[in-house]
């Protein structure tokens, strides 16, 4: 840092024990591949350079050129190790990065990103922003900024032709045709642009032609996204579509969809929106926010106990009801040992309201966007779930959308990852430390 406090002598002399130690790494990892004229002369300039460096009488052109000799000779014999091309030091300090990140997050801090809301309103998963017209779109300056502060992500339809927009609604004829839901299905879609992976595709239709609109696995866009574009007048997607359902407002036909690259076709209910389009114009436009990114502490565990009340994360490879192996986040509600039960929205534990986290008491009193514990699952109404051994019970502060312990049981012991300690990005009202 303050380097340039030394002499040039001084300087130099740390120069020269630089390329002693070169020279003893080329000497030491290649010696067997140098002919005997090589390894002489690099062992000449080793010891060269040593004898100035320990004469305390040394001159400094005498210093400098016996580094100029064991240079110019390292040059010719240095192989991989000097001269150094740029793609070789890269290459290095990329493995080298790699291994220390890997060796922090596997020990110490895993970075983890929450991509659902089930626990909203505490951790933010992905969240929309739906543009109602072109105007409406941030550009330029300020969609670099959303992009950069919240990583906003733009996704849009256009019309292929003139037309009305149709919607395709898969029918369920297990259940007399009652149950419906929007087509949709898994399908390869690129991560950062050239990684593969997978998302969701959806399949519209605008003047006879077929559009398609492919998100992230965990973003869903009936209620967040269409019903806010389509149908802003009324509270729910889902209710537009039974209406139009029961009033005979489409017409059933067979519709060509790609999945996972093959061609296929469904049976679907083009149900008719009475929105028209002409030819490039904008049918859909939203952005999609990131979800809130933790750094998750890996070490707090080995010393201390987990509490109830805890944010904390795990991993389900050993939860056999969810078939999957992803990293979860959660409220931790019950250790073992600990009775469970849910009374008019209120969380109990022993007997008593649960404490150790401010949302537990919001969502007993179901205050602003806490809406309170729901009867569900092994926690339906009366029902009481005490904790077995090495086990942790497992609820989203966001009850009614939460998939949870309710659902698929009990968290392993050994599955629990860390605590949530900081929300690093995006740059709002949240960042800082994990509640």
């Amino acid at each position: 840092m303050f380097g340039f406090f030394k002499s040039e002598e001084k300087k130099l002399r740390e120069a020269g024990k630089n390329w002693l130690y070169l020279g003893d790494k080329v000497y030491h990892f290649r010696k067997d591949q140098l002919s005997d004229t090589e390894l002489d002369g690099l062992v000449r300039g080793i010891e060269d350079l040593k004898v100035q460096l320990k004469s305390k009488e040394a001159s400094s052109s005498k210093l400098k050129y016996a580094i100029d000799t064991l240079e110019s000779h390292l040059k010719q014999i240095g192989g991989a190790f000097y001269p150094r091309s740029s793609i070789g030091e890269n290459v290095d300090f990329f493995f080298m990065a790699l291994i220390i990140y890997l060796g922090v997050t596997a020990f110490f801090v895993k970075p983890f990103k929450i991509p659902t809301n089930s626990m909203f309103p505490t951790y933010y998963g992905m969240t929309e922003a739906v543009w109602q017209t072109e105007d409406d779109e941030p550009r330029g300056l300020n969609w670099l900024f959303r992009l950069a502060a919240f990583g906003s992500i733009r996704y849009k339809i256009e019309a292929p032709a003139d037309g009305e927009l149709l919607i395709p609604i898969q029918m369920d004829s297990n259940y007399g045709g009652s149950s419906f839901s929007l087509l949709k299905s898994v399908v390869p879609k690129r991560r950062f642009i050239i990684l593969p992976g997978k998302g969701i595709g959806h399949w519209f239709q605008i003047g006879g032609e077929t559009v398609e609109l492919k998100t992230p696995l965990d973003f869903t866009i009936e209620e967040d996204v269409l019903s806010k574009a389509w149908f802003p007048e009324s509270s729910s997607f889902y209710s537009v579509i039974r209406t139009k359902l029961q009033t005979g407002q489409y017409k059933m036909q067979p519709m060509q969809v790609t999945v996972n690259g093959r061609q296929r076709e469904v049976q679907v209910a083009m149900v008719r929106t009475g929105k028209r389009f002409k030819k490039g114009e904008t049918v859909l436009s939203f952005d999609i926010l990131t979800g809130d990114q933790l750094f998750v502490d890996r070490i707090g565990y080995h010393f201390k106990r987990p509490e109830v009340g805890d944010g904390f994360v795990f991993r389900t490879a050993n939860i056999p009801q969810l078939g999957e192996d992803k990293f979860y986040i959660k409220r931790l509600v019950g250790t073992p040992g600990d009775t469970l039960q849910i009374q008019n929205s209120s969380l109990l534990v022993n007997g008593q309201p649960a404490e150790g986290s401010i949302a537990f008491a919001k969502n007993a009193d179901q205050e602003g966007d806490y809406g309170g514990y729901q009867n569900t699952g092994n926690l339906s109404f009366g029902d009481k779930l005490t904790i077995p051994e090495d086990s942790y019970y497992a609820l989203g502060d966001n009850s009614f959308n939460s998939r949870d312990s309710r659902y698929w049981g009990f968290v392993p012991e050994s599955e629990i990852v860390g605590r949530p300690v900081m929300i690093y990005y995006p740059f709002t009202r949240r960042f800082g430390l994990a509640k």
